[in-house]
């Protein structure tokens, strides 16, 4: 349940916040552009009243030329306002609609398709959710846009971060993040490796002279570091920490964490999520790292990989390559009532599949015997001994 309320959360949160933000840039041009109009024409009402003093008309002319052109680029900017805000709602209204189906249908479906857009492979995720039709469900243009910003940290570029947190400056205001501080200061930091003392000064004026309590120290470690340009060995313990490039990686942590939060997302992805669901309802206490664990399993012995491999059935999910990794952690999963799984094809030994033992005391379902006998000209071969026996040889196993 807990799972599911935060996935509906985020589907509906991060076009929410889009049409916030639209409608709140929006007034703050109507309300700069206004002001100006005001202003200018107050101030040729006073011109007016002085004509008869010899107030230039030509002016006059410019000024009134100037404010229609100010309206009329208000007017489109407006326009632009309207569409992008009308295509959010429009989305906010499909997902409403597309949970409201889903809780119909059940209570366990329905979440969000936005945070399993992965940054590292955006093109293949925007391509899937193309081909699969729920692209109105993903929130492309989050995504979009903090991928130009991790490649430019990753690029060890400070600019696309800093673009980011100016259009997103009230939000993380509210949420009372540090991250532009430490760009800011990282930024003053790269003028200094690049020996650029006059620039970072001027740069340490305008933007860290405001810089939050919080990042204090920071900043005040970076202008001591001043002194020791360029940096060399000699640097003290306390300013080495500045020049370190894993700063970059721990930006992009930081920038990653304030993304999810912002947008109300999940920091993994919710394909992930839901595959654990689903392994952990199948795991058990004999699953095994299937093939992820070969070469290791090879240098044990083939004895060894065979006892190993026994406890694996071919077709168990949670055992398949790639997927233990995900269900490695979860614990195995609470069953009432016991059930029967066959070791070679993973499926459950009923009366529609009975259980057979061999005589070394293997027991394996009817349908894998017979599918083995068919590969080995009648006779069965246990995979996990190597044994050889005869078909018939195999007798009904009877569970009370």
């Amino acid at each position: 349940m807990g799972s599911s309320v935060l996935h509906e959360n985020s589907l509906l949160r991060a076009p929410y916040e889009s049409v916030h933000m639209v409608t709140r840039n929006t007034q703050k041009i109507v309300a700069k552009e206004i002001t100006y109009v005001v202003a200018e024409v107050k101030r040729l009402a006073r011109a007016a009243k002085e004509r008869s003093k010899g107030a230039n008309l030509i002016n006059a002319t410019k000024s009134i030329t100037s404010m229609v052109k100010k309206l009329q680029g208000l007017k489109r900017k407006m326009e632009e306002g309207e569409k992008t805000s009308t295509k959010y709602v429009n989305r906010c209204q499909a997902r409403l609609d597309h949970l409201t189906q889903l809780h119909e249908v059940t209570k366990n479906k329905g979440g969000s398709g936005g945070s399993s857009l992965e940054l590292t492979s955006l093109s293949k995720a925007l391509l899937l959710a193309k081909n699969s039709n729920v692209f109105h469900l993903v929130d492309s243009e989050v995504f979009i846009s903090a991928k130009k910003v991790i490649d430019g940290l990753r690029n060890h570029n400070c600019k696309p971060a800093l673009a980011w947190c100016a259009a997103n400056r009230s939000r993380l205001r509210r949420s009372h993040s540090p991250l532009e501080a430490d760009l800011r200061v990282q930024q003053f930091v790269e003028m200094l490796k690049k020996n650029d003392v006059e620039g970072a000064l001027k740069y340490a004026r305008s933007h860290l002279s405001f810089i939050s309590t919080s990042r204090q120290k920071r900043a005040l470690h970076a202008m001591g570091a001043i002194a020791f340009v360029p940096p060399t060995k000699s640097l003290p313990e306390r300013y080495k920490y500045l020049f370190e490039d894993k700063n970059w990686a721990e930006l992009e942590g930081s920038f990653r964490k304030v993304l999810f939060k912002l947008n109300g997302l999940s920091a993994k992805s919710s394909i992930s999520i839901r595959l654990q669901i689903g392994l952990e309802a199948l795991k058990t206490h004999h699953c095994l790292t299937g093939g992820e664990n070969e070469e290791k399993k090879r240098r044990k012995g083939v004895k060894k990989a065979r006892s190993e491999r026994s406890n694996t059935a071919s077709h168990c999910p949670v055992c398949s390559k790639g997927m233990y990794g995900l269900a490695e952690d979860l614990p195995p999963s609470h069953r009432s009532h016991s059930c029967i799984v066959c070791r070679i094809c993973g499926e459950v030994m009923d009366e529609n599949n009975p259980p057979m033992a061999l005589p070394n005391g293997n027991v394996y379902s009817k349908k894998a015997i017979d599918e083995n006998s068919k590969l080995n000209h009648g006779d069965i071969v246990d995979p996990r001994s190597d044994d050889r026996f005869a078909k018939k040889k195999a007798k009904n196993v009877y569970i009370l």
